[in-house]
């Protein structure tokens, strides 16, 4: 299948699934402002249809490790953008753990001799 197909299935049954459960979850909400409604749509189509399609494509060209490789790299971009949009403090900790992640990621990337 597609990456393209296999995001849009998950994310379409996702949806039916929400939808069967709003109405037991109950759906308070008086009053649906449209930006709200927008962002969620937004962020939705751009941040998690966008980042389904890149993982399962990601899957198909380099398969599932290369993928799960992409999971342990997303601390080390928070850390960034922590140090360098929001002025936050790198500390010994934070610095042994990027480089535990890092040898990790390494590690996995590694071929075994004899493959």
């Amino acid at each position: 299948m597609s990456p393209l197909m296999l995001s849009a299935s998950q994310l379409g049954a996702a949806a039916i699934l929400l939808a069967a459960a709003m109405p037991i979850a109950g759906l308070d909400t008086r009053e649906w402002w449209w930006d709200a409604v927008a962002s969620v749509l937004v962020l939705g189509a751009l941040g998690t249809d966008a980042a389904d399609v890149l993982n399962y494509r990601i899957i198909q060209d380099e398969g599932p490790t290369a993928a799960s490789v992409v999971t342990y790299l997303l601390p080390l971009v928070t850390v960034a953008l922590g140090w360098t949009v929001l002025g936050e403090a790198i500390n010994m900790a934070i610095l042994v753990g990027v480089v535990l992640v890092l040898g990790g990621v390494v590690l996995s990337k590694r071929t075994l001799p004899g493959k």
